[in-house]
């Protein structure tokens, strides 16, 4: 029940015009009416063929009748059309939005083909819902109450004989819905933990290539298609035993019908017309009647795509607003702490981070440099303690404000696919030629991207798969500078570098942390020597602090770590 309120507010929020769906249920009204009348129209033709004879008039009036009916039923079809596009486009940005707002903690237990899952093929299943059996439902309905209705007028006897089947039906019908529901959810999330597989898989190809499990890959996916499989012979199985019982139900009942229907003419009771009225009008509810078993299927699987659609709906999004921040602080991190589900990450961390300086982070691996960059990008909060930018909780800035002081370079530089020129702008506030040169220059990159064969148009491929790693990581810093962050985030950006492109990245590097507040999570520690401060991390506690010279004469650990990097 929650799952089809769910539905009816995805089509109050599409704000399709009242007048559209309005008139939608109109022609429908009226395609039926015009369907109702034709019986009784060859009720009086066959009636008065006794009498007068053949009458072509009559006959015309027919045609025109079914001519009207088709038409006013290919115009409800295209509304109903429209209007299905219309919600389904409408819940499809609105849970994509609000996927994209989402806090990163989701994305961390959810893999992204998943999610896609939900975005297109739950939203397909309602769309399939809205556009393909709704009309088919709502004016089958409407022929059934109008021919019980005439029927009632032509022969009650025989309308109640024939409404015995309706009891049998829904007696059928619900708890095979129930079942045919439990299995189309079950489907449906099989089908998502499969796209799932299928984009980790896909993205990571070359890994997947190089350590040779494409036989391992194969068999995990053979798993999940076998899982598919089941799922699809059991909901067939349901289907299977759901039709025949309707078909036969029908034909019992069209059968007695007959009988009966024949003893009656016999008898003069009722006309030949009447009966051959009376058989039209039980092939218009037959019709409809046994399709509705098709449209209950797609009620109860619409029904529990509504229901994970609206889970990820549910899901907290990233808080936006805030005030403005003010230029040119310190980042101050006050008995900050952090923990990663029941794992302490960070334990009640105080330092300070000048501006305009370069503080590099120090520590083994899992000592808690990443979390601090995350911390500081907001993808996660804190759970202790207070991250100041000056003297304003980092909470309080406006998100975009927040981040749009901040550039950010990994370790592996994510390129997306397109050029050059967009890989720059990516994100970017401004779309000036002038700024993207200006940025690629400061990233040691112009000299190269001039010699591509299309220049800045050049496509990269997926995830750069057409640039060299040193080509890769400089357009990332392009990337990070063209918006002239204030606060430069460095994973460490030269580690996974042959020498050349290690010295050109260096370069680049150099150039970009220029008065800038610069923070470098360090994997070599030649490489920060230079830190005006470089901060110590053992067990997600800070333990020394201080530049490469003072740590190296007074603090034990850090003397372990310059002998294992220095020596030869």
């Amino acid at each position: 029940m929650d799952s089809m309120k769910g539905l009816w507010t995805y089509v109050r929020q599409s704000k399709v015009p009242k007048a559209l769906m309005a008139g939608t249920f109109f022609l429908s009204i009226l395609e039926t009416v015009f369907g109702l009348a034709v019986p009784l129209i060859t009720m009086r033709m066959i009636n008065d063929f006794s009498v007068k004879g053949f009458s072509f008039n009559i006959l015309i009036i027919v045609g025109i009748f079914l001519l009207v009916q088709a038409i006013l039923s290919g115009i409800t079809f295209y509304a109903m059309r429209i209007i299905g596009e219309k919600v389904i486009a409408s819940m499809r940005n609105n849970v994509w939005s609000h996927v994209l707002r989402m806090r990163v903690p989701y994305f961390d237990e959810h893999e992204s083909g998943e999610t896609m899952s939900r975005i297109t093929q739950d939203t397909n299943v309602i769309k399939e819902l809205i556009t393909e059996q709704i009309i088919s439902f709502i004016t089958g309905l409407l022929a059934i109450i109008g021919s019980i209705a005439v029927l009632l007028w032509i022969d009650w006897k025989m309308t109640l004989l024939m409404l015995i089947a309706v009891p049998l039906t829904i007696a059928v019908m619900l708890p095979l819905g129930q079942k045919i529901n439990k299995v189309a959810k079950a489907n449906q999330d099989e089908l998502a933990s499969f796209s799932g597989q299928l984009g980790r898989v896909l993205t990571n190809i070359r890994l997947v290539k190089s350590v040779q499990t494409e036989d391992l890959e194969a068999e995990n996916g053979a798993k999940k298609i076998q899982q598919l499989y089941h799922y699809g012979l059991k909901e067939a199985r349901i289907l299977a035993v759901l039709s025949p019982i309707m078909t036969l139900v029908m034909m019992l009942v069209l059968i007695a019908l007959f009988g009966y229907g024949g003893a009656q003419v016999a008898t003069g009771n009722i006309s030949a017309g009447a009966l051959v009225a009376i058989m039209i009008y039980l092939i218009q509810i037959i019709v409809p009647f046994t399709q509705m078993a098709t449209f209950f299927t797609a009620l109860q699987k619409a029904a529990g795509a509504t229901e994970r659609l609206q889970s990820i709906l549910k899901q907290p999004i990233e808080q936006q607003d805030g005030v403005t921040p003010k230029h040119g602080q310190a980042i101050i991190f006050e008995n900050v702490a952090f923990r990663y589900t029941d794992k302490p990450v960070l334990q009640n961390i105080n330092f300070t981070i000048p501006h305009g300086k370069v503080t590099a982070f120090v520590s083994a691996s899992g000592g808690g440099k990443t979390t601090i960059f995350s911390l500081l990008e907001r993808f996660y909060e804190r759970d202790a303690g207070m991250i100041r930018y000056g003297e304003q909780p980092l909470e309080t800035i406006a998100l975009k404000d927040w981040r749009g002081l901040i550039g950010y370079v990994p370790q592996e530089s994510p390129l997306m696919s397109g050029t050059v020129r967009e890989n720059v702008l990516y994100g970017a506030d401004t779309t000036q030629e002038a700024d993207v040169i200006r940025a690629l220059q400061q990233a040691n990159a112009w000299e190269f991207v001039q010699q591509l064969e299309h220049g800045m148009d050049t496509q990269v491929g997926e995830s750069g798969v057409k640039l060299s790693g040193g080509q890769k990581q400089r357009i990332a810093i392009a990337r990070a500078l063209v918006n002239n962050p204030e606060i430069l985030l460095l994973d460490e950006a030269t580690s996974n570098l042959d020498n050349e492109s290690e010295s050109l990245v260096q370069q680049a590097l150099t150039t970009a942390m220029a008065g800038r507040t610069t923070i470098i999570i360090a994997h070599r520690l030649s490489t920060i020597t230079h830190a005006d401060q470089i901060l110590l991390f053992e067990n997600g506690v800070v333990t020394g602090q201080g530049t490469h010279q003072q740590l190296e004469v007074s603090h034990s650990y850090y003397q372990q770590l310059v002998k294992k990097a220095f020596q030869h």
